[in-house]
C-alpha cells in the first residue's frame, strides 16, 4: 500500500468484489495527511512526521487485518482512533505556535483526525471490538478549528 499509486488505491477500494481496505484504512490514510499538514504548518515538526509514518503504518495494519484472518480485526481500528487523538493534540498545540497564515491548516488538520477517529470507530464496532475516546477526539477537533474560525472572524 506504501508504494500503491493513489489512483490504483482508489480504484481497488472501489471494486466490492474485491477484498479491499475498509473504513479504518481509509481514517489511517487520511490521518497520516493530516499529519502531514501538520508539519507542514509548523515549517516541520518532529512530532507531526512520526505520526505521519505512524498512521500511515496503521493504514497498512489494518489493510491486513480486513484481508486476512487475523485474532482481533478491530485492535487496529482502534488504534487508529488513539493516534487520531495524537493528531489533534500536536494542532492544539500548533495553534498557538504556527503562523497565523497556516492557522487554516491546522484545523484542517483537526477536523480530519477527528473525522478518522469517528470512522475508525464505526469500523472497530462493526467488527465487534471497541474504540475508546472517538468522541472525546471529534470534540476536541471541533474546538481547534472553532479557535482558527473565531480568529479568522476577529481578523486575527
Amino acid at each position: 500500500m506504501r508504494d500503491q499509486i493513489v489512483s490504483d488505491f482508489l480504484n481497488t477500494l472501489a471494486r466490492p468484489a474485491v477484498p479491499a481496505p475498509a473504513g479504518a484504512t481509509v481514517a489511517a490514510l487520511a490521518l497520516a495527511q493530516a499529519a502531514a499538514l501538520l508539519s507542514r504548518a509548523a515549517g516541520g515538526d518532529t512530532e507531526a512526521d512520526h505520526l505521519t509514518r505512524h498512521a500511515l503504518r496503521l493504514a497498512e495494519i489494518d489493510a491486513h487485518a480486513v484481508t486476512h484472518d487475523v485474532p482481533d480485526r478491530a485492535q487496529p481500528a482502534a488504534d487508529v482512533v488513539a493516534a487520531a487523538g495524537e493528531v489533534v493534540r500536536v494542532a492544539e498545540r500548533l495553534l498557538s505556535t504556527v503562523d497565523s497564515r497556516a492557522l487554516p491548516d491546522v484545523a484542517a488538520a483537526a477536523e480530519m483526525a477527528g473525522s478518522s477517529a469517528t470512522t475508525a470507530c464505526v469500523a472497530a464496532e462493526a467488527r465487534n471490538g471497541f474504540a475508546a475516546g472517538a468522541d472525546a477526539v471529534a470534540e476536541r477537533a471541533a474546538r481547534v478549528t472553532a479557535a482558527v474560525r473565531s480568529g479568522a472572524h476577529s481578523g486575527g
